[in-house]
This record gives structure tokens, sequence and C-alpha cells, in this order.
């Protein structure tokens, strides 16, 4: 691993990486993030940080493109023992150099253990999760991305944990909620997530979940809420979830139901990357995909330029190329620059309730 820059080692008394990047290097990978403890008190450090948590028990700073968490201990043991999870309890000292060794480990909780037997587990469940629920979405981000098994004390910790939930910031659920569908293991973690409450606590449906776990990441979002729209502003609610993703969702699923309704204003305003998920939504729902397929395979012969070059102006450029778009995806004429051209000379003279019977 990179060697922790000596700027942080000369500010830092009692060093020791701890969390995912002790992970990591057991695994034989290089860490994605550095959380160090240290006894140095957060308020002497003479460095320039910056909150990294909104009870002020941890500050950021970033050296050399990594960014570095800093948290405050008194006693090791303490501060492992109260970890969230035993994965997340073990410790590797800091060397004056910069480096670690795994030899070295402070293992107080069995994390390594548990590590070896894919075991999620809290050294005292009842105490670490109640603290801070957003642990209890935490376990579940790990149990999707690696596949973790649930210890039942932990497991019904977890549940008991969810019901609190709603007391902690909003903003803090949607980080670890999004890894959670997004991971690998998507299907074992929403069993799981189903046994202790979570859909109706955080309001995320947990259905069809072999046929989520199907998707790509990106798509998930929008499967979660197929035909469960009725509770997603009460999801947006209780976390607080990113506006691009609102956005992502509500246009996905405006366009499976435009696509399963016949209706076709979703051709002149879908992106490149929509198709392509939109294609997956429909395929993983077993839905006729046949019209969004031809769409994705044609350029049509015609732009919006050409419109306004003959005269059409305004709202009447999308609805004359919707109806375009619609003829040649039904196959009532061909994909070819003169035929539609003269098309659309016909409709921008004609009345719109004339030619939307045609």
């Amino acid at each position: 691993m990179k060697r922790i820059p000596k700027i942080l080692i000369s500010s830092l008394e009692n060093l020791y990486l701890v969390g995912g990047a002790v992970r990591d290097l057991i695994k034989g990978s290089e860490p994605r993030e550095y959380d160090l403890i240290t006894t140095t008190p957060l308020e002497k450090i003479n460095l320039k940080t910056f909150a990294e948590s909104n009870n002020g028990q941890t500050v950021g700073i970033h050296l050399k493109g990594m960014k570095y968490d800093i948290s405050h201990y008194s006693s090791l043991t303490e501060d492992l023992e109260r970890r969230d999870f035993t994965i997340n309890s073990m410790a590797l000292p800091v060397k004056k150099n910069g480096t670690v060794s795994l030899e070295e480990m402070v293992d107080l909780c069995g994390g390594l253990s548990d590590l070896k037997l894919n075991l999620l587990r809290s050294f005292k469940p009842y105490d670490n999760l109640s603290s801070d629920p957003v642990r209890v979405v935490r376990g579940l981000r790990f149990i999707s991305e690696y596949g973790f098994d649930v210890e039942h004390n932990t497991m019904d910790a977890m549940k008991n944990s969810l019901k609190i939930v709603d007391k902690v910031s909003r903003e803090r659920i949607f980080p670890p909620l999004n890894k959670f569908v997004e991971g690998r293991y998507f299907q074992k973690a929403a069993k799981i997530a189903a046994e202790i409450g979570f859909d109706k606590r955080l309001f995320v449906p947990l259905e069809n979940i072999d046929v989520i776990e199907s998707l790509n990441p990106p798509c998930r979002w929008p499967a979660i809420f197929l035909k469960k729209m009725d509770v997603f502003n009460k999801f947006i609610d209780a976390v607080f979830p990113p506006r691009r993703l609102i956005r992502w969702i509500t246009r996905l699923i405006g366009f499976f139901e435009e696509v399963q309704h016949e209706r076709f204003g979703w051709t002149v305003r879908i992106s490149e990357d929509e198709i392509n998920c939109l294609l997956s939504l429909l395929k993983a729902f077993k839905m006729d995909s046949d019209m969004v397929e031809r769409y994705a395979r044609s350029n049509l012969a015609v732009t919006p330029k050409d419109l306004v070059f003959i005269g059409v102006r305004g709202r009447e450029i999308s609805m004359i190329m919707t109806e375009i778009w619609k003829r040649v995806l039904t196959l009532k004429i061909s994909n070819e620059r003169n035929d539609l051209l003269k098309l659309a000379h016909k409709l921008f003279e004609e009345d719109e309730k004339t030619w939307k019977k045609i």
C-alpha cells in the first residue's frame, strides 16, 4: 500500500490504520480508503482539515490525491470494541516510515476470523448498532458488496436498531443505501433487508429482487420503484436521495409506461444511457421491446433543424417529430429523407387533431 504521508506521522501520535483499509490489505488489494485513529485531540491537529462528520468526531484531509479520515481515541480497546462490525475492528499500528504490517495487527474482537468465515458480526451488537442506526444500512451494504452471512445476534440487533433509523440525519442514509442497491450480492442482502423490515422503514420496495439483481447497477433504482411509485415520495422524504437520482428514476419509469401504453413521446426526449436502461427494464420484466430496439438501431432521416427550415416552430417541432417517429417505428412509412420531409410538410399544414387520427 501507499505509505502514510510523513506530515501525518509527525503530526499525529499513536497512529493506527483501521476500517476498510485493513480489510483491503488482508485481501491483498490496494486500500480504497484510509481511516486513521490517533490520541492527538482533533482540535490540536495543525493541518488544513475539514469536518467529516456532523458530531465533530472525525476530520478529513486530502494529501497527494488521497483522502484520509482521522478520528480521536483515548483507549484503543474501547475504540475497537465500539465499532459497527468486527470486520472493521482491526487495527494496524503505523510505523515511523509510514508503513504497516499485518503481523502487528491488533484484533481484539475476532475480526480476522469473521472475515475468513465470511461473517458479519458486531462485537456488542445491541449497543453498537443502536448507537447509530445508519450502521444497519452499512451492514446491508457490506452484505451486498461481499456476500457476508449475518450472525444471529447481529441480525436481531439490526432489526431492533432499524426502528429508530428515522432519528438520524437523512443525508447520512443514502450513500450506504446506494451501495447496497448496487452490490454484487444484492439479492442476498435484499432478502435479509426484508427480514428486518427495511422496506417498511425506508420505503424501498423489495419485490422482484432476482430480476433487479440481473440488471446493471444504474438500472436497479428504476426497477425497484417500477409500479411502486405510490411509495416513491415517502422514500424521498425518508432518505433524501440526490436530485439526479430522483430525475433518473422518474424519467425511466415514465418512458417505460409510455412504451407499455404505446405512446411515443419518449422518442424525442430520451438519451442514449436511458435507452440502454429502458431496454434492460423491458426485457427484465418480459415486456415487448421491439419498438425500442428498432428505435435504438435507427437514425431518423430528418432532424428538428429540417422542421425549422420548413417553418415549424416551438412545441410543434417535438409534436411533429414524435408523430414521425411513431409512423417510422410502426412501419407506416419508410425512414427515407424525402418521404419524411413530405410527411413533415403535410403534418405542418394539417390540423393536429386530423393527423393524430391517421
